[in-house]
């Protein structure tokens, strides 16, 4: 959560984003829990406004940070190491043995 609000004071998570979190959809009258790909639309204080890619319901759906798990296909915290706000994950300290 803590790098995501980092990623938005930068101005690199902001409206234009593609975030990944769970959402509730409802299938044959059951609510069913799914994986989705989100766009943002409007950005707040510690959550966000998005709406599902490729449905065309238009329906907003309230995400909050600490339910988000990826921002335009990285892990927050991974972005956040990229672009300097945060510490160097795992993934950075790996040698190349070739």
């Amino acid at each position: 959560m803590e790098a995501i609000k980092k990623l938005r004071d930068k101005k690199i998570f902001n409206d234009q984003s593609i975030v990944e979190s769970m959402i509730q959809k409802n299938w044959m009258g059951s609510p069913v829990i799914k994986r989705s790909l989100l766009r943002v639309k409007q950005v707040g204080e510690n959550e966000c406004m998005c709406e599902e890619l490729g449905s065309a319901d238009g329906k907003a759906y309230k995400i909050k940070y600490v339910n988000i798990l990826t921002v335009d296909g990285q892990e927050p915290n991974e972005l956040a190491a990229v672009y300097g706000l945060g510490p160097k994950t795992a993934r950075f300290k790996r040698k190349n043995t070739e």
